[in-house]
């Protein structure tokens, strides 16, 4: 994989909301602001990966090894592999860079020319790009959820029981591309909800579901943290 593939980044925009962008959920103690509110010239990537489940294991020591030499990179914001829990030929590679420069180097460092193909070779490795707009409001704009969530000591199963009971309601829900809920390879308590919509109009839907109000504010109950970034295609 070329460092241009790897480099296409997410530039981002984080947003006061519960899970799916609903603004009436702002005040909730447990929703953090990101610093992505202040500082939106970050890079993000999100490069999920498809694989044989048979491979799997593989890929996640490939990695963690990957990770662990990243997180001492110059610029390195955030590094991590997140497993789906209702997709067992889905790893999604999660990372933010201070600037590009850093994402460049990073690219071109021992760790990532050396571990990144062996990766590429047990699994098709994909990257959409996000970006944030100026008015988020704006017709016709996928929009890309990832939705951290650190849960309560002893809380993570039940989490993921409720949050998948989410997932596979709201994949009925019009305009979803893609819902699914992941567990971090490296960190024991910390969940991703990952969520892509056609438009705005159909995550506001979302947002008034039964489901959603019924289920978002139990994973709140559980959750130690959640943080909310928001980016739109």
């Amino acid at each position: 994989m070329n460092r241009l593939f790897f480099g296409m980044a997410l530039l981002g925009a984080a947003v006061l909301s519960s899970c799916s962008g609903n603004k009436n959920q702002q005040a909730e103690e447990n929703v953090e602001t990101t610093e992505a509110q202040v500082k939106p010239e970050f890079l993000r990537l999100n490069a999920m990966v498809t694989l044989d489940p048979a491979n799997s294991p593989k890929v996640i020591e490939l990695a963690k090894t990957l990770i662990q030499a990243s997180l001492s990179d110059k610029g390195v914001m955030e590094y991590d592999m997140y497993k789906s829990e209702t997709r067992d030929n889905k790893l999604l590679i999660y990372e933010t860079w201070a600037d590009q420069p850093s994402l460049d180097a990073h690219s071109a460092s021992d760790h990532f020319t050396s571990i990144v193909p062996q990766i590429v070779e047990l699994g098709e490795m994909g990257i959409d790009q996000f970006e944030q707009v100026a008015n988020p409001e704006t017709a016709g704009k996928q929009i890309r959820i990832n939705c951290r969530v650190v849960a309560k000591e002893g809380k993570k199963d039940d989490i993921i029981k409720a949050a998948k009971e989410l997932v596979a309601a709201s994949l009925n829900d019009k305009g979803v591309i893609e819902y699914d809920i992941m567990s971090s390879v490296t960190r024991p308590n910390e969940l991703l909800i990952y969520e892509t919509w056609a438009d705005q109009p159909s995550l506001d839907a979302h947002s008034a579901s039964d489901h959603f109000t019924r289920l978002v504010p139990q994973i709140q109950e559980m959750s130690e943290s959640m943080t909310i970034q928001q980016y739109y295609k």
